[in-house]
């Protein structure tokens, strides 16, 4: 890809800012290019609570705010450009010119699998980010996570602007319904540059994305000021993950009921909190070991934790290029991963940075935990690389890719 000069106006656009992987990206990113003098604006199309990354003061903040999402569309809340979060709602009122075929192909395509209620509120979205992003008028939009880029890309279509979206999760293990993934194929190949995290992704984006408008988009890694260290009384090995399906803490609660008897000081602290926790703090009473892990739920910021931990692990059913793993590896710590997904594995390399287990596989996550918990020389050869790995995350390292593909 050739150079080009920085982006004079960017536009991001996601569904929420709530907690989320893909939405501390966003965050972080946003921050770092403001910093460098790009004038950032960051719209969201769903209706949620408050967010939860802050947002540089530089930063201009866009809520549709007037349209919930489908729920087909899992990536909540709407807005309009700094409208208060109690303002009632003002719906755009019907939509006055034809959709082009492509376009009307796509929203038929996607309703033919939900009711047209849902088909209706989609193509009033539609309309109201395009009419944002008018106003706006960026040099470049860049979309996060499958449904809002379809969203992005059929609002951009008659726009002037270069449009970028982005996968952030493994689009091979990632469920989507059949009608998103019909219309991730129709409307991905009209993007300027289609992204992802990890080279796996892009491989799988390749069967119906032509590969040169394909690129690689690293998280950005913030690291916060400061060095704060929880408090830990015992060597603790630790998790950060929202306590979903997806991240598979119900097989690393299984897993420590088998390590943990053989690890007679060690305990698990959850860095979290989500819809499973409560099954999960039942399966954990189940199998015994509810005394020996601390639930520490949501925290805004996880290094004290992480910095305070002996190793990391990561128990996913799929990822994509998970920002705790990044993190941790980060604070230089070992990490076990699962192989259900390339991100992971990509980043602890070879038999750098940590253990790779088979999925779901709770015998052997407990066998990896109790090999880590007893080979201190190996958690030492194991962080060496892990921080050595983090290194092209890093801010002044990562913005440059992210410069050169939004300009």
């Amino acid at each position: 890809m050739a150079p080009r000069s920085e982006p004079k106006r960017v536009a991001f656009v996601i569904g929420h800012l709530g907690p989320g992987g893909a939405q501390r990206v966003v965050a972080n990113a946003a921050n770092s290019l403001v910093e460098r003098g790009v004038e950032l604006h960051v719209v969201t199309i769903s209706r949620t609570p408050s967010d939860a990354y802050e947002l540089s003061p530089r930063i201009v903040r866009h809520r549709l705010g007037g349209f919930s999402t489908p729920k087909t569309l899992k990536e909540p809340g709407v807005s309009s450009k700094q409208r208060p979060a109690t303002a009632p709602v003002k719906h755009r009122g019907p939509i006055k010119r034809t959709l082009r075929p492509a376009v009307l192909l796509a929203f038929v395509v996607i309703s033919k699998v939900t009711h047209s209620v849902a088909f209706l509120r989609r193509r009033a979205i539609v309309r109201g980010l395009r009419k944002e992003l008018r106003e706006i008028a960026p040099d470049t939009v860049v979309s996060f996570l499958t449904r809002t880029n379809i969203i992005t890309l059929l609002a951009a279509r008659r726009l002037k602007t270069r449009t970028v979206v982005s996968e952030r999760n493994d689009p091979r293990l990632q469920r989507h319904s059949p009608g998103i993934e019909a219309a991730r194929r129709l409307t991905y190949p009209r993007a300027s540059v289609v992204t992802a995290n990890t080279r796996g992704a892009l491989d799988v984006l390749a069967s119906f994305v032509p590969r040169e408008k394909l690129a690689f988009l690293p998280n950005p890694l913030t690291i916060p000021s400061g060095a704060a260290i929880a408090d830990f009384a015992s060597p603790t090995f630790v998790t950060v993950a929202r306590l979903v399906e997806q991240k598979g803490i119900d097989t690393l609660v299984r897993a420590a009921a088998l390590a943990l008897p053989q690890l007679p000081r060690w305990r698990l602290a959850i860095v979290g909190d989500g819809p499973l926790r409560a099954s999960l703090e039942a399966l954990a009473t189940e199998l015994g070991v509810a005394d020996r892990i601390d639930w520490i739920g949501h925290v805004d910021d996880p290094f004290p934790f992480l910095r305070a931990a002996r190793f990391f692990v990561l128990p996913s059913r799929f990822e994509g290029s998970p920002n705790a793993l990044l993190e941790a590896m980060s604070c230089g710590l070992a990490s076990i991963v699962t192989d259900a997904s390339p991100g992971p594995i990509e980043l602890i390399g070879d038999d750098r940075a940590g253990v790779v287990v088979p999925v779901d596989d709770a015998a052997a996550l407990g066998d990896a935990i109790v090999t880590l918990a007893q080979d201190e020389n190996l958690r030492t050869r194991y962080s060496e690389g892990a921080m050595e790995r983090s290194r092209p995350h890093l801010p002044e390292v990562a913005l440059a890719t992210w410069v050169e593909v939004i300009a």
